[in-house]
């Protein structure tokens, strides 16, 4: 599979109800949204790959911590008009790697570089903080 790279165009911190204790691991989940930045990903080919994903979502937050990425889950499709793209993640490395899929999470689909973006992939990330 041949990496595309991912633009990362916002982070959010996702507030739970819970605090976490103060001796326990400080751990964050966020909400970073990616999108190919006008360049076609190949369903099947290619993979949306944001390197350094830890050092991405930390330059967003801007609070002088380090943010390591332990879990992900798809938050939102990709969508452009009225047509969807979905897709696995998962780490590699320090590598956060998308590959778009259609809603059945296995068939490959393709992200069109040429195609407005009305919403960027919404990915879930776990990360512990320090």
């Amino acid at each position: 599979m041949a990496p595309v790279p991912a633009a990362l165009r916002d982070v959010t911190i996702v507030q739970g109800p819970f605090d976490q204790p103060a001796g326990g691991t400080n751990y964050t989940v966020v909400a970073a949204y990616i999108d190919s930045n006008g360049t076609t990903v190949t369903g099947g080919t290619d993979t949306l790959d944001l390197a350094n994903a830890g050092s991405a979502i930390a330059g967003f937050i801007r609070d002088g911590k380090t943010y390591t990425p332990r879990s992900l889950a798809l938050l939102q499709p990709y969508r452009t008009g009225s047509s969807n793209v979905f897709g696995t993640v998962a780490m590699s490395t320090t590598t956060l790697r998308l590959t778009p899929t259609t809603n059945d999470f296995s068939t490959g689909a393709t992200v069109t570089g040429s195609n407005p973006v009305d919403a960027p992939f919404g990915v879930l990330v776990g990360c512990v903080v320090t």
